[in-house]
């Protein structure tokens, strides 16, 4: 059992993005106001930074590992770091703080919560001889095969709501396949996720470090 237990451990997640983006035609967040109050939560927003000089790459406030996430071409506004948890708490924060000192007129509308992110799952399995055994019996692949004139298999799996448009507020993406530079026992894993309702993403999105180990359990099962 504590074998298994090892071999289904969460990503270590390299990247991990969560952005609310808005309905509303002009930037709903006053964001020189809140660069200013952003001190009273525990973010390190710099004098450069609160005089409007940025440089390339330097982050618009940081709160331990977390980094503040601006874009007000796309009308997103969220935070960036490398722990779910971290994540999801970081923008709840924010976002209840924004809305209660900002007091945004006209009210902000959400179009959607989306999170992004990029990770490695290390595997006690071969991830290359799994997914060889998982399309096997694959009919499809097997008529494929021969069209290309060589044993093909399907080098991961990428899995999205059925019958569903990409372009939609509620949509995930999320593909899992061997890890192209250690695929003899890691997963490379990318995952966009998005819903309209803020709290029901929010809730998914901490179950992510068991919704991915679940998953390749499954791809895993002989």
């Amino acid at each position: 059992m504590q074998n298994d237990d090892r071999q289904y451990l969460g990503p270590r997640w390299v990247s991990l993005r969560l952005v609310e983006r808005f309905k509303n035609v002009l930037y709903p967040v006053d964001l020189p106001v809140l660069l200013r109050l952003l001190p009273n939560i525990g973010y390190v927003v710099t004098k450069k930074i609160l005089k409007g000089v940025l440089e390339p790459g330097e982050p618009l406030a940081v709160k331990g590992s977390v980094e503040l996430l601006v874009n007000q071409d796309n009308k997103t506004l969220g935070v960036e770091g490398r722990e779910i948890s971290q994540v999801v708490d970081g923008f709840s924060e924010l976002r209840a703080f924004w809305l209660d000192e900002l007091s945004p007129c006209p009210d902000a509308e959400t179009h959607y919560v989306e999170l992004g992110g990029e990770g490695i799952l290390r595997s006690l399995k071969n991830p290359t001889e799994v997914f060889t055994r998982f399309w096997s019996q694959s009919d499809r692949l097997q008529r494929l095969s021969k069209t290309v004139g060589v044993d093909a298999v399907n080098f991961g799996l990428r899995l999205v709501p059925q019958n569903a448009e990409p372009n939609n507020a509620d949509w995930f993406d999320l593909r899992i396949q061997p890890h192209v530079i250690s695929s003899g026992n890691h997963y490379y894993i990318n995952i966009v996720w998005r819903n309209k309702d803020v709290q029901t993403a929010l809730e998914s999105f901490r179950k992510v470090n068991e919704t991915i180990p679940a998953v390749i359990k499954e791809i895993e099962r002989e």
